[in-house]
């Protein structure tokens, strides 16, 4: 597309031309030449080249970003001709769907030949696929008298992927494990515990050989025995938890889908029995629960079932019916300063999905939750596990906007953290602006005993 500047001088030229013949008037014919210059100056001037002399490289970092995570996106444009253009100016076609956080995805300036020009700027990833439109550039001849614009197709990354998935992650769930956990029992392991009389049985790489070099006698080295931690990762995808800190940025139950995902790829490659639970979704393969559950004793199969859960966790809403505790109507209920249903009240009958959540963790079983912990009724739970004997994590993602409410609303959930962290639990605050990864590995440091 190509705009001309000064075409309105025409129409002032003939109309002061036409208006000094009418009016017998020589000044408003002479008049008329200013415009007759700018008109001939701008059929004079040469008109920039845009298309098939401009090419335009985009490159993403990372191609594959996880849910929240800054996307870094840098632009290139490059003049391919020989010829300088004097005023270029580009757009990024942007995702509708993202926002723009940090940098712009426009630019512009003096191009010589051969020469380019580039611009970064910083998306938020959510979940889900996004593709980028042609860019839009525009330019400028010297004076400005000729502009000439087009869509150009970019070169390089053109679209990325951002989803919550668990893949290749090494499941033998059939064979015994050896785990995190030390014991006060000796036997195989790393670590040294005792030293006993030998038995013809045993191996030959746990003799001591110090000891029967000075005493002659052979003994054993007993290893402290390391065992399997069970541990039980929920993540909370009730109606409450699809709320964001903003329109482009990752609901808590997208996050904490994600959490859940890359702790279950830790804890299974370091041998612990993992089992996975979705708070507030129905499974989606067998259509049971709420809760959604992935059992540890499923084997090879455990992958996919839990990629699925993950994926539903992530991004389906249910009704409060379907998706909160169910308990009896708490119309008249106290309530607590805050204007939410007290705990007790809240958790009268014990919650029907709460029951089935304390019956399918095992005994024993340690527990990590993650929640952006936006209701009271996730902290009736912990309370609940705590109580059952379980050792519970909370990695806890902050999803609050940055208004006037939405400080309201953190203080509260500051509150409800504090509550968790009364009841016993380990609770990781996950600031937005920490890499998950860093979270995570403070919640596993802390959790995992």
């Amino acid at each position: 597309m190509r705009h001309t500047r000064y075409r309105i001088m025409r129409a002032y030229a003939i109309i002061l031309v036409a208006a000094g013949i009418a009016t017998a008037r020589l000044p408003l014919v002479l008049a008329a030449a200013v415009p007759l210059v700018f008109v001939l100056y701008g059929a004079l001037s040469g008109s920039p080249t845009v298309e098939g002399t401009v090419r335009v490289d985009r490159e993403i970092t990372p191609e594959t970003p996880l849910p929240g995570q800054p996307v870094e996106v840098t632009l290139t444009v490059t003049n391919t001709g020989e010829t300088a253009i004097p005023d270029l100016r580009f757009v990024d076609g942007v995702p509708e769907e993202l926002g723009v956080t940090e940098g712009s995805p426009r630019a512009g300036g003096a191009v010589s030949g051969g020469g380019e020009l580039s611009t970064t700027y910083t998306l938020t990833a959510d979940r889900g696929s996004y593709a980028f439109d042609d860019v839009a550039v525009s330019a400028r001849n010297l004076n400005g008298t000729r502009v000439v614009g087009a869509k150009i197709d970019a070169a390089g990354d053109t679209d990325f992927e951002c989803r919550v998935a668990v893949e290749d992650i090494p499941v033998q769930q059939t064979t015994a494990y050896t785990g995190q956990l030390p014991t006060n029992t000796g036997g195989p392991g790393i670590e040294f515990y005792a030293t006993r009389e030998h038995r013809p049985e045993d191996p030959v790489k746990r003799i001591d050989w110090r000891q029967y070099a000075k005493t002659g006698e052979l003994a054993t080295i007993e290893f402290r025995e390391q065992h399997a931690a069970h541990v039980v990762v929920l993540t909370d995808s009730r109606p409450s938890t699809h709320e964001a800190a903003d329109p482009t940025a990752p609901t808590g139950a997208t996050l904490s889908a994600y959490a859940a995902t890359i702790a279950l790829e830790v804890l299974i490659d370091e041998g612990h029995r993992v089992s996975l639970g979705a708070l507030g979704i129905a499974d989606p393969q067998t259509d049971t629960g709420p809760p959604a559950w992935v059992s540890s004793e499923e084997g090879q199969s455990f992958t996919s079932h839990a990629t699925a859960v993950c994926n539903a966790a992530a991004s389906t809403t249910t009704t409060d019916d379907g998706g909160a505790p169910d308990t009896e109507s708490t119309e008249g209920s106290p309530t607590d300063p805050h204007g939410e249903a007290s705990s007790s009240a809240a958790m009268a009958d014990g919650g029907r999905e709460w029951q089935r959540v304390r019956s399918l963790v095992p005994a024993g079983a340690q527990v990590m939750l993650c929640t952006p912990a936006t209701d009271e009724p996730i902290v009736d739970l912990v309370e609940s596990l705590r109580g059952d004997g379980h050792a519970v994590t909370v990695l806890s993602p902050q999803t609050t906007p940055e208004t006037v409410g939405g400080r309201t609303v953190a203080l509260q959930r500051a509150g409800r953290l504090d509550r968790l962290r009364f009841l016993g639990a380990t609770v990781v605050d996950w600031d937005r602006t920490e890499k998950l990864p860093v979270a995570l590995a403070r919640v596993l440091d802390a959790g995992v005993r």
